[in-house]
């Protein structure tokens, strides 16, 4: 196979409307007039639809550092919806996402989530992003009966024993990390380093990290703390490059990590680098210059999404290019992650219907939870953009 990526499968694991938005966009989040009909951030003119449509409420970056992968996210899930909707929808209502930028930042999510929380259409609050943004929304959910379903987030904060609120797609970010150390420790790879996002994201991260590590008697030969949505990282790469790496573990998002490796690039040291799903392949490529990007492996927790053998591929592949009838398709894990976790969702509700309740679909969400779709790959980048 030619291109950037290079797959080797892993084993399977696993209150007011309108008025509150006076500050907020009230355009549609996508910019197409698909997309226009299963999102928008504008909640009256959803509740305005006739059918009433089934609502489902969203927080996630669309601008900014991350706004990449909220997009893509995002392309996923509406991809899913439209084609429900398109052949009646459940129970003869359509499904539509109540969508709201929170920029990767807390404080937004928590503004984001209030509002979700006192609208009692909504049913549940799907696909947000990240670590410390979900933890942000999480108590605010749980007080007002709402269920953070399919979070883009393997943090194991949120996935404690007896952990209430929450319902994950994804694998964990434990896996993630014990998958990397396994594969450098098994290459011969003994001085490691990591530099990860100085956050609830990263320090989680950073735990499962040294735990592997801790597996095979190691212990990381430098950590560094990484600013989130910043590219502020030369102290940073002075640490990593004193201690004389041989490979360097990111856990940070692209536009932070391609700063950090152009920085410790800069110093002379060439170590191999690895990351985890989050950082976003198609955005790191992106944003890393060509002949840093090769080479760089990445986890993912889904299916290699050009690989059509597989059924969810096949579907969400033959989706995407009916969708978009002018041949500019573009696949992507972000993309393939948002299908799935939408068409676990869908299934739910359509198992359920024509009585959807936020009660009834987390009690079949749970008896659904889909721990046989939970895997991690390991994917590297290459020196030329990979293209179905």
């Amino acid at each position: 196979m030619t291109g950037a990526l290079f797959a080797i499968w892993g084993g399977v694991n696993q209150t007011t409307k309108q008025d509150q938005f006076e500050t907020a966009q009230t355009t549609t989040i996508a910019s197409n007039d698909a997309n226009r009909s299963v999102a928008s951030e504008n909640l009256d003119s959803l509740l305005d639809e006739e059918p009433r449509p089934w609502l489902l409420a969203q927080s996630l970056p669309l601008k900014g550092p991350s706004g990449l992968i909220g997009e893509r996210f995002a392309l996923g899930i509406d991809t899913v919806l439209r084609e429900l909707n398109n052949r009646g929808g459940i129970a003869g209502r359509p499904v539509k996402i109540w969508r709201i930028d929170d920029g990767y930042e807390p404080e937004n999510t928590l503004r984001n989530t209030r509002w979700f929380a006192a609208e009692p259409d909504v049913l549940a609050l799907f696909g947000f992003f990240g670590t410390p943004t979900s933890k942000a929304a999480l108590p605010i959910a749980k007080k007002a009966g709402l269920t953070l379903v399919a979070p883009l987030t393997g943090a194991s904060a949120l996935r404690a024993q007896g952990q209430t609120g929450v319902l994950h797609f994804r694998a964990s970010y434990g896996e993630e990390a014990r998958r990397i150390v396994n594969h450098l420790v098994n290459d011969g790879f003994v001085r490691i380093a990591v530099a990860y996002q100085n956050d609830a994201y990263g320090k989680d991260v950073l735990a499962s990290t040294e735990k592997a590590l801790q597996s095979h008697d190691l212990r990381a030969v430098s950590t560094a703390a990484l600013p989130r949505n910043s590219t502020e990282t030369t102290q940073a790469a002075d640490t990593i490059v004193k201690s004389k790496p041989d490979a360097l573990i990111v856990i940070s998002l692209s536009k932070t990590m391609a700063s950090l490796v152009n920085n410790v690039h800069r110093s002379g040291s060439r170590p191999q680098l690895m990351t985890i799903s989050p950082t976003g392949t198609k955005a790191l490529f992106r944003d890393l210059p060509q002949a840093a990007a090769f080479g760089v492996g990445v986890t993912q927790v889904v299916p290699f999404p050009w690989d059509a053998r597989h059924p969810d591929v096949a579907s969400y592949q033959r989706l995407l290019r009916q969708q978009q009838p002018d041949g500019d398709v573009d696949f992507d894990f972000y993309s393939l992650e948002g299908f799935m976790a939408a068409q676990w969702l869908v299934k739910a509700m359509e198992a359920i219907a024509p009585n959807v309740t936020r009660e009834r679909l987390m009690k079949e969400l749970k008896r659904t939870t889909p721990g046989l779709h939970r895997s991690i790959d390991l994917v590297f980048l290459g020196s030329d953009p990979w293209e179905p």
